[in-house]
């Protein structure tokens, strides 16, 4: 499914020839509704914010909101594309600055797990956040059911800190979070490049 809207756009981090970052920009909310709406019941496994995405205008009202928070500097919303399409989202979710650190999260289309996409542009994206960022601590908080997402945070070489039980309320029931990190002095003494 490639996305001529994406065609154009200048990325805000280029991983390699065909994988890119982009920052939320209007361009991207068709393409981004589609990804969603086409992997909607992947999607929804994990994700709760997935029902409330019905309409493209949805999708458009998140990228404005995301375009804000991010000229604030409160997150920092980009969308990955593979080979000219919409692939899926890594983002920080939320900046907090008294602890120099951050939440990341993300998502793939479910037709293009298995590339190593995620751990390729994880990797690229967290030697970003400590090299520009001033952050000495990147977290992750996983579904315990999701064992693909944290395969990714164990080949990205971070630590598991422990459980938080029933912390995440998913349409109809609570779930446990594995809560994932990595230290700036971590990711410096391990080397930067993590092969997927």
């Amino acid at each position: 499914m490639i996305n001529p809207e994406i065609r154009n756009l200048k990325p805000f981090l280029k991983i390699d020839e065909e994988l890119c970052l982009h920052l939320a920009r209007p361009e991207l909310a068709r393409p981004v509704f589609l990804a969603v709406d086409i992997d909607r019941l992947h999607l929804r496994q994990w994700l709760p914010w997935v029902d409330g995405t019905k309409t493209a205008a949805d999708t458009k009202n998140f990228i404005q909101q995301s375009m804000k928070m991010n000229a604030e500097g409160k997150q920092l919303v980009t969308f990955l594309t593979w080979r000219g399409q919409l692939a899926g989202s890594l983002s920080v979710v939320k900046f907090i600055p008294d602890r120099k650190s951050c939440e990341v999260g993300y998502w793939l289309r479910s037709d293009l797990q298995g590339k190593g996409l995620i751990t390729k542009t994880c990797s690229a994206f967290i030697e970003y956040l400590f090299r520009h960022k001033d952050l000495n601590r990147i977290e992750f908080y996983i579904a315990s059911g999701n064992a693909k997402s944290q395969a990714v945070c164990k080949r990205l070489g971070c630590t598991h800190e422990g459980t938080l039980r029933q912390a995440l309320w998913l349409y109809d029931k609570y779930h446990d979070l594995e809560l994932y990190a990595m230290l700036k002095n971590d990711w410096q003494r391990d080397g930067v490049t993590r092969d997927a």
